[in-house]
Order: structure tokens, then C-alpha cells, then sequence
């Protein structure tokens, strides 16, 4: 996986600066298009903003120039990682959870799950990749206890940084341990 640091962004995102570290990724981006790590950020970064509006009452930030710049991150790491064990997972994520913004939801929702399934056949030893293909797939509930608890022993380690991506990801499976 990925080390998912990267201290000027995680500045921002922390500091909930959305226009700010909008703009520090997209000039990222431009710069190098083929970084996976800018490619996953922005992606991240576009979708959380889109989906958690409502919970942080983001005010000042254009969503529809979001969707636009999720749409294109998308396709271009459609286009360029589709081999790449780390976009598959993330994008593949974001995309089965919330597939209304990708386009059509029945299609994106079945592309996002291949893509998680795509990403746990690549590397799968990887708990995360594991755990969030198995996830989405019919009658694997007790595999899902075992698998959650290998997901807990690598969380701190997988997700360091304080950027939106790494704090979204601990919070979600340690939120998963409470229930």
C-alpha cells in the first residue's frame, strides 16, 4: 500500500482549507498526472468532500467543479491503473459505496465491487483488500469477523497521515469494532 502522508495536504484537510487543498491537488495533478498518489488524493479528496457535505456542513466549496474533477480523475485512472492493486481498491471503494457519482448506479455499483474484487486477486494476503472485497460479496459474514480483526492489526501502519483519507479509513473500521 501506499504511504499515505503528505504533510502540505494534510495541513489543509485537517484544517478543513477545501478550497485550499482542492487547489494544491489539482496543481499536483497537473504537474504529475501519472502519480498515483495525486491520482488516489484527488480522488479521495473530491469524493469524501461530495459525500460527507451534509455531515461537515461544507458551505464554500463548488460541488458541481468536484464531480467534474472526480469524474475526470476517474476515468483517467480507469484509463492508466487498472492494473494497480492500490487504485482498484480505493476507487473501487468509493465507487461500490457511492456509485450515483460516477453515473449510472447499477453499472458503476458492479464496476466498483469488480474492481475491489480485481484488487484483493492482485495482492490477496492484503487484509484491507480483502476485507472490503469480502464486504461486498454474498454469505461471507463470518469470514468478515476474521477478516476485520487481521484489518485492525495493519490499520495505523496502512493509514499514517492526518489527510482525509487516512483518518475517513481508521475511523470507519474502528467504528465498525464498536457496533
Amino acid at each position: 500500500m501506499i504511504d499515505w502522508r503528505w504533510k502540505e495536504l494534510d495541513i489543509l484537510e485537517s484544517q478543513e482549507r477545501w478550497n485550499e487543498a482542492k487547489s494544491f491537488l489539482i496543481k499536483n495533478w497537473k504537474q504529475h498526472p501519472r502519480d498515483l498518489k495525486v491520482v488516489i488524493r484527488l480522488g479521495f479528496f473530491c469524493w469524501y468532500v461530495l459525500v460527507e457535505d451534509g455531515w461537515l456542513g461544507i458551505k464554500d466549496v463548488d460541488f458541481n467543479e468536484l464531480e467534474t474533477v472526480l469524474y475526470e480523475v476517474t476515468q483517467f485512472g480507469l484509463a492508466n491503473f487498472m492494473t494497480n492493486e492500490d487504485f482498484l481498491w480505493c476507487f473501487g471503494y468509493m465507487i461500490s459505496l457511492f456509485p450515483h457519482y460516477f453515473g449510472d448506479c447499477e453499472h458503476w455499483e458492479e464496476k466498483g465491487i469488480s474492481m475491489l474484487k480485481r484488487a484483493y486477486e492482485l495482492c490477496p494476503n492484503e487484509p484491507v483488500y480483502r476485507y472490503s472485497y469480502l464486504g461486498n460479496s454474498p454469505n461471507t459474514q463470518e469470514k468478515l469477523k476474521e477478516e476485520f480483526y487481521q484489518v485492525q492489526n495493519v490499520l495505523e501502519d496502512r493509514f499514517q497521515g492526518e489527510g482525509v483519507l487516512s483518518q475517513y479509513f481508521k475511523s470507519v473500521w474502528h467504528s465498525l469494532h464498536e457496533n
